[in-house]
């Protein structure tokens, strides 16, 4: 347990219950470098329940880079399952190439709606935390 931080912590496992519950959400930790925010998100959502994901971007990262780590990670988790996105498959292969053949061209308007069905298949079979960790690095197409 994170010492000082006990309130952040029950507020975290508050919003994660009701996301379990039913109650999707988003939250934002903000805080100077070095607080403890990664440390206190990764305590209050990998204490089992919900499935856990997490991306991060990086000073030189690609676009969308924490929304493909936290896809790559549940893709670790079940392989395949992506694979029920239809004809959007092909535009998520373009952030995915492990998806198999991606689209030539890929609208922003049809990749955003791609990445929300990824979304839904994520949550399909259980709810699931997601992650977005160091978004000040992240490029203007992930924000």
């Amino acid at each position: 347990m994170l010492i000082g931080r006990e309130r952040e912590f029950e507020r975290l496992r508050a919003a994660l219950a009701g996301a379990a519950g039913g109650r999707g959400g988003v939250l934002l930790l903000s805080g100077e470098a070095g607080v403890g925010k990664t440390r206190l998100a990764e305590e209050a959502l990998g204490g089992g329940g919900p499935r856990f994901l997490r991306g991060a971007a990086t000073p030189a990262g690609s676009p969308y880079g924490p929304v493909v780590g936290a896809f790559r990670e549940y893709l670790r988790a079940v392989p395949g399952g992506l694979n029920d996105c239809g004809p959007l498959r092909s535009h998520l292969a373009v952030l995915l190439p492990e998806l198999g053949e991606a689209r030539a061209s890929a609208d922003r308007a049809t990749l955003v709606e791609a990445i929300r069905c990824g979304l839904a298949r994520l949550v399909a079979d259980r709810p699931a935390a997601v992650l977005l960790d160091d978004l000040q690095w992240s490029d203007e197409a992930t924000i």
